[in-house]
C-alpha cells in the first residue's frame, strides 16, 4: 500500500496515515467524485486537512457570494463597508490563502459610479469543491452538505447572502439555485437545526416566525461587528 503523507493546517503536526490512499482512490467514481471532503491535495502525495472550522466558513461562503474557479482557486469578495468580514475571513482561512488582501476599484455600470471592494483568494487546491458545488458552471448543492451543517456555517451564509425581510424575519438570497437545490436546502435547514423555513415566490429562502429565535440563537455568537445590524 503506498503511504501518504497528511500535513494539518490546524495543528501545524504531520501524521502518517497509511489507509488515505484507500479512501482517496474509492471516490474515484461519479458519485463518489462530487463527494465533499475536508482533504485537498497540494501537490503529490502530500495533503492539506481543514479544521472543521475552516470548513464551515469555506463552505458558508460557498452558499454565499465566493466563487470556485474550474482550477479550484477560490474568491471571497466584499464591500467596503463589509470589509471587517472579509478580512475576518481571511485571518481564518490565511494558511490556505495567497498572502495578501486587494482593494478593487471599479466603476459601476448601472449608476456609473465609483465602487470599492476587497478580495482575497484561496490557493488552487480546492478542485473537488467546484467538483462538488458547479455543473455546467452553474452552482448546485452537493447532498452530503447535509453533514456538514453547522451554526457557523448558516451564520456565514447568512452575512454573505442574507438580511432581514421587513426588519424582522431573516432571509436567504437563493435566488440562483434551482428549485432541486432550494428544497434540499430547506430540508437541511429543518433536519440540522430545526428550523422551519419557506421559499418565496422570487425563490428565496425565508426563515418562519416560529422558528426566527430559535435561527437568531445560532448564528448571532459568530456574527462579526460590522454585520450585527443584520440581527433584530
Amino acid at each position: 500500500m503506498r503511504k501518504i503523507w497528511l500535513i494539518s493546517v490546524e495543528s501545524g503536526c504531520i501524521q502518517f496515515l497509511q489507509d488515505l490512499a484507500c479512501k482517496i482512490e474509492a471516490m474515484d467514481n461519479t458519485e463518489g467524485s462530487r463527494a465533499i471532503t475536508s482533504v485537498f491535495r497540494a501537490r503529490k502525495n502530500l495533503e492539506l486537512c481543514l479544521t472543521n472550522r475552516q470548513m464551515s466558513i469555506v463552505l458558508g461562503s460557498i452558499l454565499g457570494d465566493a466563487y470556485i474557479y474550474p482550477k479550484g482557486k477560490i474568491c471571497f469578495e466584499h464591500s467596503h463597508a463589509q470589509r471587517e468580514f472579509l478580512f475576518w475571513k481571511y485571518s481564518e482561512l490565511r494558511n490556505l490563502a495567497y498572502s495578501f488582501v486587494a482593494q478593487v476599484r471599479r466603476v459601476d455600470k448601472r449608476t456609473n459610479k465609483p465602487t470599492v471592494s476587497w478580495r482575497f483568494f484561496l490557493r488552487q487546491y480546492f478542485k473537488p469543491l467546484r467538483i462538488a458545488f458547479y455543473q455546467h458552471n452553474r452552482k448546485v448543492i452537493p447532498s452530503d452538505l447535509r453533514s456538514w451543517m453547522s451554526p457557523l456555517l448558516l451564520a456565514v451564509w447568512y452575512m454573505d447572502d442574507g438580511n432581514l425581510d421587513k426588519s424582522k424575519y431573516p432571509i436567504l438570497m437563493t435566488e440562483n439555485y434551482s428549485k432541486r437545490d432550494l428544497n434540499l436546502l430547506a430540508r437541511m435547514l429543518k433536519d440540522s437545526f430545526q428550523l422551519d423555513s419557506k421559499i418565496t415566490n422570487k425563490n428565496r429562502i425565508r426563515i418562519k416566525s416560529k422558528s426566527r429565535e430559535r435561527f437568531f440563537s445560532l448564528i448571532e455568537p459568530h456574527i462579526t461587528k460590522d454585520l450585527r445590524y443584520k440581527l433584530p
